[in-house]
């Protein structure tokens, strides 16, 4: 399995990422802010690998999931 750590700042490096990883299976990512604080973490499941495959919908997915992670009290 590929884990992956990245230190984001913006959404779209979220995307970037991401999208790095659209076509590879057995993966996680975890997205931190610039203070060390766990963000975000996406799995290689079947639903985000095929959002993934379209730009705007893996940014709307990065979008969706940030939106409960400000909800739940994380500092972006």
């Amino acid at each position: 399995m590929i884990h992956e750590k990245f230190t984001v700042t913006g959404l779209n490096e979220m995307v970037y990422h991401l999208r790095e990883y659209k076509d590879k299976t057995d993966w996680r990512i975890d997205f931190y802010n610039i203070y060390g604080a766990l963000l975000l973490t996406f799995d290689s499941d079947e639903e985000t690998l095929d959002r993934l495959r379209d730009e705007n919908d893996a940014y709307q997915m990065v979008t969706e999931w940030m939106d409960v992670a400000l909800m739940m009290g994380k500092e972006y």
